[in-house]
């Protein structure tokens, strides 16, 4: 685990460094599960005179860490408030942050239901290859909350971030996960319905130095927040 940190440290330093290119443009440190909603974002921003911008996209937990190591940024989002709270704390946030939208996991199959899986309690099922993100990832905090008096999950792979682990689903990888509702549609993968994690949410939150302030603007109520709820994130209001 550590040697796979230590990786992503790299990625994501590398990924910076790549987009400092343009200092007018900014950069926007984003959690994974917003990057299969990039072209999108995109357009939005440019089509309101804010973009474009540069993005770092992965796991909220290793943007916090980069921040943290002295990454350049404009604007922070990430997928919880546990994480952004860190950032705070740290001082590399522009301030307490504000709620942008709202996500929930849900509980996805490979292709086919090949498992066939009919309840959240199939997490424990031995004969199944079973994925969820890290626990101290975001999307693995919220599965644990949400499981935590059900189901011991007897996990094959425990994801940093919830894009690789959609995409382990989708190419069959696994027989079952608990991802983000709008990964799930982005990627086109089956869900079972489950009341437990209906109830079960995370706020996305985000804090901007001034280059930033209009971007994460467009996020809380403008044209990138739009898109999101197209995608299928939820509204806050807070």
């Amino acid at each position: 685990m550590a040697l796979i940190g230590a990786v992503a440290a790299i990625v994501i330093a590398l990924a910076v460094l790549g987009a400092r290119g343009d200092a007018d443009t900014p950069l926007v440190f984003a959690p994974s599960s917003l990057a299969p909603f990039e072209a999108d974002l995109d357009t939005a921003l440019i089509e309101s005179g804010i973009g474009p911008v540069e993005w770092v996209f992965a796991g909220s937990q290793s943007l916090v860490t980069q921040l943290i190591d002295g990454a350049p940024a404009d604007v922070l989002i990430t997928a919880d408030a546990a994480t952004f709270a860190r950032a705070n704390a740290a001082g590399v946030t522009w301030d307490d942050g504000r709620n942008l939208v709202t996500n929930r996991l849900v509980l996805a199959v490979a292709p086919g239901n090949p498992g066939g899986i009919s309840s959240l309690n199939d997490l424990g099922r031995s004969d199944l290859l079973v994925g969820v993100c890290a626990p101290e990832v975001p999307c693995g905090r919220l599965a644990m909350a949400a499981t935590n008096s059900r189901v011991a999950i007897d996990a094959d792979t425990e994801e940093t971030n919830v894009r690789a682990l959609t995409t382990k689903l989708a190419a069959g990888e696994l027989d079952v996960g608990l991802v983000y509702r709008t990964d799930a549609r982005a990627a086109g993968l089956e869900t079972i319905a489950d009341d437990t994690l209906r109830q079960t949410t995370t706020a996305y939150r985000g804090s901007a130095n001034p280059d930033g302030a209009g971007v994460l603007a467009s996020f809380r109520s403008g044209a990138a927040h739009a898109v999101l709820l197209e995608a299928g994130f939820l509204d806050v209001t807070t």
